[in-house]
């Protein structure tokens, strides 16, 4: 008898999002933060340009974690910030914290490319401490700690997925 793992064993009853949902809910966020992490150094440039995308169409601020500015580089975008998710993650707890412009926390925070194992323990920690946050992943597998969640997906699926977010987005 093996012991029970909840990550294995709801992953089919979690609530995942499509695209639309997904789109839907970054249009009516009123500030929200897009945070990039390190892995998009290791996967196609393409997926670094999808997320651009968005980010772009809502005009989202973005932190660049691990060292992602190098793939943001590469797409000549400059974030707003660099800085180390765990730093940003105790930021973000805080509801008294003014943000990167002064002007207040955020109530949307949307992550892409921070290694799973760092980004589920961020998620945790969000979603116990910092109720006024909705958090979101566009990752190709489904992180249980998100309020919402890209579906576990294949590669092209997960292009495909990216793209509709961002034609949603108009």
């Amino acid at each position: 008898m093996s012991a029970w793992n909840p990550a294995l064993s709801c992953a089919n009853e979690a609530q995942v999002w499509p695209s639309k949902m997904a789109a839907l809910t970054i249009k009516q966020a009123k500030r929200p933060l897009f945070i990039m992490g390190s892995l998009l150094n290791e996967i196609p440039q393409d997926i670094t340009d999808k997320s651009l995308k968005i980010v772009k169409k809502k005009k989202i601020p973005v932190i660049a974690t691990g060292g992602s500015n190098l793939a943001l580089d590469r797409s000549n975008f400059k974030p707003a910030k660099t800085m180390g998710v765990i730093e940003i993650i105790n930021h973000l707890k805080n509801p008294n914290w003014k943000g990167l412009d002064g002007k207040g926390n955020y109530d949307l925070v949307c992550f892409i490319g921070v290694p799973y194992y760092l980004g589920s323990q961020g998620l945790s920690t969000l979603k116990n401490f910092a109720p006024h946050i909705k958090t979101m992943t566009l990752c190709r597998f489904m992180h249980p700690n998100a309020d919402m969640s890209c579906p576990n997906v294949g590669y092209e699926d997960w292009l495909v997925w990216l793209d509709e977010v961002a034609r949603y987005l108009d």
